[in-house]
C-alpha cells in the first residue's frame, strides 16, 4: 500500500479523523445499494477510497480525477481490484463515451468549477437513458452563512433553489437528502420484529417537539434522473458510525483535556497566590527592615554626636592638664624657684589697699 496523500486542506484522505471523515464516507456507504451490478463513474475521485469501496459491489467503477498524481496514487494504493480503474480526466470534458455508465457518483465536486453546467452536461452525455446522478453539494446559507466557513477552494456555492434548477434541465426526476454531523442519544428496539419507525424529539424550552429534521443541513445529497430514471429509494434516516465511536471518543478526550487543563489553570492559581503571600510576606519583611535600619541609623547618627562631644571634651581636658604640667615644670625649675621667694616678697610689700582691695 502507498503512502497517504497529504492532505491539503480541501481533499479528503481516509488518514483524516473528525466530522469530515463521517461525513465523506457516510455518502459512499449510504449508496452502495444503488451501484449494485452496475457501471459507476467516481467523478473527482482524488484519493480513491470512495471508488474502491463502490468496487465493492458494483460492476465496475471508473475513477476520474484532473489531478496526475492523485490519479498515480490512487492507482498505485487501490490497483489490485480488477473492476476498477483510475483515469486523469476533467469532469467538464470526460473522457468517456457516450452512454456508457449507469451510475455518476459526484461528491463534493460542483462548488470547486467555474464550468458546473458543462460538468452537469457531461454528465447526461455518458450516463444511459435510464442512468442517474448521485450529486452532493454544500448547502451555502448553512455551509457559509450558519457556520461562517469561508473555503477558499470553493469556487461558487450554490443554494437549494440554485442548485435544484441547475439539475431539472436534464434531471428532472429528483430525491433530496440532507445530511450533517450532529450529537444525539440514540435509542432503539432490540427485538427484530418491532416495527422500524423512525422518531426525532427534542427538547426545546420546557416542552418535547417532534421534529422532521434535526438541523438545517449543511450539504444536500440527491438522486436524480431523466424521464427513463428509476431512482433508487434511499432510507429515511441513515446513521453512520466507524463502529467504534471515534467522533464521541474525540469528545471525550477534549472534555479529559479541558478538564485537565481546567484543574492545571487552578493549581497555577493556586501557585501563583501562595507566591503572592510569599512575595507580600517578603515585602512586609523589607519594610520592616528599612524601618530598622532607619531607626539604627538615626542611633548611629546620636551616637556619632555623643563621640563627637566627648572627643571635644578630652581635648580640652587634655589642654588644661597640659598648661598644669607645664605651670609644675616651670616652678620646679631654677626661673621658679628664684621668682616664687620674688614672688611672695613683693607681695608682703604691697599696701594693705592694694592687698585687701580697701584702706583700714
Amino acid at each position: 500500500m502507498s503512502a497517504s496523500l497529504p492532505f491539503t486542506g480541501e481533499r479528503f484522505t481516509p488518514e483524516l479523523g473528525g466530522a469530515i471523515w463521517y461525513e465523506h464516507w457516510h455518502r459512499y456507504c449510504v449508496v452502495l445499494p444503488a451501484v449494485v451490478g452496475k457501471r459507476v463513474l467516481d467523478s473527482a475521485c482524488g484519493e480513491g477510497y470512495g471508488s474502491r469501496l463502490l468496487a465493492s459491489v458494483a460492476g465496475c467503477v471508473t475513477g476520474i480525477d484532473i489531478d496526475s498524481a492523485a490519479v498515480q496514487h490512487a492507482s498505485s494504493r487501490y490497483g489490485e481490484q480488477t473492476n476498477l480503474r483510475f483515469v486523469q480526466g476533467s469532469c467538464a470534458s470526460l473522457p468517456l463515451a457516450d452512454n456508457s455508465v449507469d451510475v455518476v457518483i459526484s461528491f463534493e465536486t460542483i462548488e470547486h468549477i467555474e464550468a458546473q453546467d458543462a460538468m452537469l452536461a457531461e454528465f447526461r452525455r455518458v450516463l444511459a437513458a435510464d442512468g442517474i446522478l448521485i450529486i452532493s453539494s454544500p448547502n451555502k446559507p448553512t455551509y457559509s452563512g450558519e457556520t461562517g466557513c469561508i473555503n477558499e477552494y470553493h469556487v461558487r456555492e450554490l443554494t437549494r433553489d440554485e442548485l435544484k434548477s441547475m439539475l431539472a434541465a436534464r434531471f428532472p426526476q429528483q430525491a433530496w437528502y440532507g445530511q450533517r454531523c450532529l450529537a444525539h442519544s440514540m435509542l432503539w428496539a432490540e427485538t427484530s420484529s418491532h416495527p422500524r419507525v423512525a422518531e426525532l424529539v427534542a427538547l426545546i424550552g420546557d416542552g418535547v417537539e417532534a421534529l422532521d429534521a434535526p438541523a438545517p443541513a449543511i450539504y444536500f445529497l440527491v438522486i436524480c434522473g431523466g424521464h427513463a430514471a428509476v431512482l433508487p429509494p434511499l432510507p429515511a434516516l441513515s446513521i453512520f458510525d466507524d463502529g467504534a465511536q471515534s467522533l464521541y471518543r474525540d469528545y471525550e478526550r477534549a472534555l479529559l483535556a479541558e478538564k485537565h487543563s481546567y484543574w492545571d489553570v487552578v493549581d497555577a492559581r493556586k501557585i501563583a497566590e501562595q507566591r503572592l503571600q510569599e512575595a507580600i510576606v517578603a515585602v512586609n519583611d523589607l519594610a520592616s527592615a528599612r524601618e530598622r535600619e532607619e531607626a539604627l541609623r538615626g542611633r548611629l547618627v546620636a551616637l556619632e554626636a555623643q563621640v563627637a562631644e566627648a572627643q571635644q571634651e578630652r581635648a580640652r581636658a587634655a589642654a588644661t592638664m597640659t598648661e598644669s604640667v607645664a605651670r609644675l615644670r616651670y616652678r620646679e625649675s631654677w626661673q621658679g624657684w628664684l621668682r616664687w621667694p620674688l614672688g611672695r616678697l613683693r607681695r608682703r610689700m604691697r599696701p594693705p589697699a592694694a592687698i585687701g582691695g580697701r584702706s583700714q
